[in-house]
């Protein structure tokens, strides 16, 4: 085969600054809004990763997407926030932190904070030690006074462990208040959104005005890209929610695949709308006394939403939670959220309602069996192996990546997802990523997160394992820094498997 470049010589060598990113990794992958432009940039070790990155990226020209999940360094990681100031306050920090040992609960504290939400300064003065995700600032946890609202990094349970034990035990036996507005948010609209959301998930769409439905936007090949809590507002229109890390991610995604005829419209809901998320036992007791609405199962079922009022301002309430717990999200005007922070903090004084953080959020997702996009979901695995089998319906009509599914399951999945309780750790939980093994020392899956379960009491993690080790009870083995330890499967969602608290 003739090589044009081998061939043509070293015409000019360029002796300049090295290319550096806010968070250090490359940017490989297509830019956001525009068709066929894609980047190949910011690599700071150089041409160590021009093998690996110009397959990728060859593969995702030609194939329409990479054979590997890209998301660490896909150019829509990043927003409109990242302006050229805010580019050099991070390189110089990246740069600065290359031989440095890093920390998976690690927060990098420059160009902080941009983006607020309104009650940012009430959770501050709350004690919130935050975190950022694609330049807002979120609660991680909740310093109680008289605890400095710092973090400890550490590979080990850290300073804030027993702390957000207790914002759990308070969601469970009372309420937590959580700010969820970092979440991407879009209306889809037109003649033809319906049609055209029904083709890009593999869920079928809610059908009756203000249901919602979770439902997964699929790789031609049948493995997950986006996944969106989606609400029928009219027979023309839907609300979108997706996570806040894939806001350009997933809105781009969607713009590439629409129609161009306008019989689609897509408006990006992101600033103008916050969320709060009130969850836990007495979230109807304390919401029932700000609001003129029906809050019983009868008028307010789970998995639907409803315009209503939170004392004087306006929310659109779903029924919905990622903790597993009675409770709504509420999205409101974002000029709205101090009035309805204060109005459910005041109201709910007498019912024990406190914040609570992301990190109480994952360690109750965890226990619930629930799946993140970039972990248990990926383009990597097949939506099925990813355990969707609810919200993939194989024979509701032609959706991208029906076909390319039904085929990888008819070829059989290397992997499964399972829930693992872990046994005899006293102060590390597996973080994703740790191989798991057969008690021979056999690879035959990894982690992809992990955390304890305060309701439960078990150390926890989620796992892809080979399908013919994933029955509940299989006894295997995992490594967690320096130990081997053993692991049961359990069953999916071991904490309240049925729902029954979410449902009450």
């Amino acid at each position: 085969m003739f090589l044009p470049l081998a061939s043509l010589g070293v015409k000019r060598v360029y002796n300049g600054a090295i290319a550096y990113t806010p968070d250090g990794n490359p940017i490989v992958g297509p830019a956001w809004d525009l068709p066929n432009f894609w980047l190949n940039e910011g690599h700071s070790f150089g041409i160590t990763a021009a093998g690996g990155a110009g397959w990728q990226l060859a593969e995702w020209i030609v194939e329409g997407e990479p054979t590997i999940d890209m998301l660490g360094v896909d150019p829509r990681r990043y927003g409109s926030y990242a302006t050229k100031s805010y580019l050099k306050v991070k390189n110089e920090e990246a740069y600065a932190n290359v031989f440095v040992t890093h920390f998976p609960d690690e927060e990098r504290i420059e160009a902080r904070p941009l983006r607020t939400a309104p009650c940012y300064d009430r959770l501050k003065a709350l004690g919130a030690v935050f975190g950022q995700k694609f330049g807002w600032e979120r609660a991680n946890w909740f310093a109680p006074e008289g605890v400095p609202q710092e973090d400890h990094w550490s590979f080990r349970r850290s300073n804030y462990f027993t702390h957000i034990g207790n914002e759990v035990r308070n969601v469970t036996e009372n309420a937590g208040l959580l700010d969820m507005s970092a979440f991407a948010k879009a209306r889809m609209s037109g003649p033809g959104a319906e049609a055209f959301l029904d083709h890009l998930v593999a869920n079928k769409l809610p059908k009756k005005l203000g249901r919602v439905a979770l439902c997964h936007a699929l790789t031609e090949r049948g493995g997950v890209h986006s996944e969106f809590t989606i609400q029928r507002e009219s027979a023309t229109s839907f609300y979108l929610v997706s996570a806040g890390a894939g806001q350009r991610l997933d809105h781009d995604w969607i713009k590439k695949h629409m129609p161009t005829d306008g019989s689609v419209r897509l408006d990006n809901l992101t600033n103008s709308i916050g969320v709060l998320v009130l969850a836990g036992p007495k979230s109807r007791d304390i919401l029932d006394k700000i609001t003129r609405a029906d809050l019983s199962n009868t008028a307010f079922p789970w998995l639907s939403g409803q315009m209503i009022d939170v004392n004087l301002a306006p929310a659109m309430a779903i029924r919905v939670n990622f903790v597993g717990e009675l409770g709504w999200e509420l999205h409101h005007p974002i000029e709205y959220q101090n009035h309805i922070f204060d109005a459910l903090m005041a109201a709910g004084a007498e019912f024990g309602l406190k914040p609570f953080g992301i990190r109480a959020m994952d360690a109750m997702r965890l226990e619930k069996s629930y799946r993140l996009v970039g972990t248990e979901l990926s383009i990597e695995y097949a939506a099925l192996e990813s355990g969707l089998h609810r919200f993939v319906h194989l024979n509701k009509g032609d959706f991208k990546g029906q076909r390319q599914l039904a085929e990888w399951q008819e070829r059989g999945f290397a992997n499964a997802m399972v829930t693992l309780e872990v046994h005899n750790t006293t102060d590390a939980d597996a973080i994703g990523g740790n191989p798991i093994m057969t008690e021979d020392g056999t690879v035959i899956g990894r982690a992809t997160s992990g955390g304890y379960g305060f309701r439960l009491g078990k150390s926890l993690a989620l796992a892809m394992v080979r399908p013919d080790l994933a029955a509940p009870g299989t006894k295997l083995m995992i490594d967690i820094l320096d130990q081997r330890l053993p692991v049961t499967v359990l069953e999916d969602s071991p904490f309240d498997p049925d729902n029954a608290r979410l449902r009450a």
